[in-house]
């Protein structure tokens, strides 16, 4: 009996190494599917950030000078608005080539440098760290004389941050509002505006536009972005500004001056005006940057400014970097400008 009893003892204790010696094994061989997902899902992320972070900027490991020139190259051909055409196609492909044989991110720069004016057109450019750090911020307020209900708002381009900003809009929204009654026509000078954040820009001088579709941004393939004006807001402008007052003065003569130096966004701020219903433009064609441009920044901190689309105005007529040609050409505006105005009286 004994005997029988020891060996029931061993048979449970062999059954119970058994089923421990089973239970490892089970356990290693999920680790182990557990640890190949893992290592599978990790391996996925990296490469998904290896292949598509470069398009966020974001990079595991610095890129090669040449992969860093063709992701850039990559981003110019998907987004620039003349990389449907046979010039582009030939230059990206020499592009590429000659990025086989860079050795640092300068040369790279310099290539793309010669090839991004031919993706997205003269408004488009590279601007290196070196650049940047070499161009200092430049703020000008606009410029207000009101001369017996003659106001003259001179509005320059604006180089600024968000508080520079809303003190741009301001000055000349809070004039409007504080001589609303007084004011029986406006000169917009737009002389010698070379651009920068439109929103100040326009927003200032918002209260003699009407809310709506002011312009639209037309990509190549036809598709558009509508930007509008809405009760002191626009959808459009890097600088975040909230108006002081929200008032429409719409119904006084608005004269326009613009001149060959009146560009980029300082153009984009005549169309917009075009929606004023009693509006005409005086003195010398603008500078023809009529264009949108979007921003790509690259590894080194260089940043790639793209043509992407064209602009359409109030009146629906399609802009890319064609001139603003005034109603009157002349190297009199503010005469000029100042007769048509006394035809209103």
């Amino acid at each position: 009996m004994q005997i029988i009893l020891v060996l029931k003892l061993k048979f449970s204790a062999f059954k119970a190494f058994i089923f421990q010696k089973e239970r490892i094994l089970y356990m290693k061989k999920w680790f182990t599917i557990i640890a190949s997902i893992f290592a599978c899902f990790t391996l996925a992320v990296i490469m998904v950030i290896y292949i598509y972070g470069p398009n966020i900027n974001f990079y595991l490991l610095p890129p090669s000078p040449e992969r860093y020139g063709k992701i850039a190259i990559k981003k110019m051909n998907t987004y620039g608005y003349f990389t449907n055409s046979k010039a582009w196609q030939k230059t990206e492909k020499k592009a590429l080539v000659d990025m086989h044989s860079v050795h640092n991110y300068d040369e790279a720069d310099a290539i793309l440098q010669k090839i991004i004016k031919i993706a997205g057109g003269k408004h488009s450019q590279i601007v290196t760290t070196k650049q940047i750090t070499t161009e200092t911020e430049h703020y000008e307020e606009p410029t207000i004389i009101n001369d017996n209900g003659l106001v003259t708002i001179h509005e320059p381009q604006f180089q600024g941050n968000t508080q520079q900003a809303n003190e741009y809009a301001n000055k000349i929204n809070d004039f409007l509002f504080k001589c609303k009654h007084e004011i029986k026509s406006i000169i917009i000078d737009l002389s010698n505006n070379n651009g920068g954040d439109m929103a100040p820009m326009i927003l200032g001088i918002s209260s003699i536009i009407p809310d709506g579709n002011i312009l639209s941004f037309v990509s190549p393939d036809g598709t558009s972005e509508r930007i509008s004006l809405k009760k002191g807001t626009i959808n459009a402008g890097g600088a975040s500004i909230d108006l002081n007052h929200n008032i429409k003065l719409t119904n006084v003569p608005v004269a326009v001056i613009i001149n060959k130096q009146t560009g980029s966004s300082g153009e984009m701020t005549a169309l917009g005006l075009k929606k004023a219903s009693k509006v005409k433009y005086f003195g010398q064609n603008s500078a023809s940057f009529t264009s949108v441009n979007r921003s790509f920044s690259l590894y080194t901190g260089t940043t790639m400014y793209l043509t992407t689309a064209g602009v359409k105005d109030s009146k629906n007529k399609l802009y890319v970097n064609d001139p603003i040609v005034p109603d009157i050409q002349t190297n009199d505006p503010y005469g000029q400008a100042k007769q048509w105005i006394n035809s209103f009286n």
